[in-house]
């Protein structure tokens, strides 16, 4: 199933890209375990964001519609692919909520429109990093 959807992704993301640059793509970027991979990553990195690390609040948040993807293949999967999934995800929301703080959207609101029209309320959207790094107007 899960390569069902990095199909569909493929051809989803071929279809933004050039031609020649769709016909060498083989898999997609934005796949189900890269999505999964990008998430952690970007965990891993904000655990470490009290050091002097740039990271530009627009790539933040394209790390959150990241998420909002795995959401969706969530929903799209069934049986165990969804059970392992839901569990891994679950296991790194929590290193998430572990870094960052409910703020009602407050800080990211700032800069994601669908946050200040109120129209965006996924709660990974709604939670401000306990430490704002160098990249963004409120870091260092």
């Amino acid at each position: 199933m899960i390569s069902v959807l990095d199909l569909q992704r493929l051809a989803v993301e071929k279809e933004s890209i050039l031609p020649e640059h769709a016909a060498q793509a083989k898999e997609p970027i934005y796949g189900v375990l890269s999505s999964l991979k990008w998430w952690e990553d970007l965990i891993h990195d904000m655990e470490g964001w009290p050091g002097e690390v740039f990271y530009p609040v627009y790539e933040y948040l394209n790390d959150l519609t990241v998420r909002d993807g795995l959401e969706e293949y969530c929903e799209a999967l069934q049986g165990m692919a969804r059970t392992k999934l839901t569990s891994t995800l679950n296991r790194l929301d929590e290193r998430y909520r572990a870094v960052t703080h409910e703020d009602g959207g407050a800080e990211l609101a700032r800069y994601w429109r669908p946050l200040s029209e109120g129209t965006e309320t996924r709660w990974w959207w709604t939670r401000r990093p306990n430490h704002l790094p160098p990249g963004w107007v409120g870091g260092r």
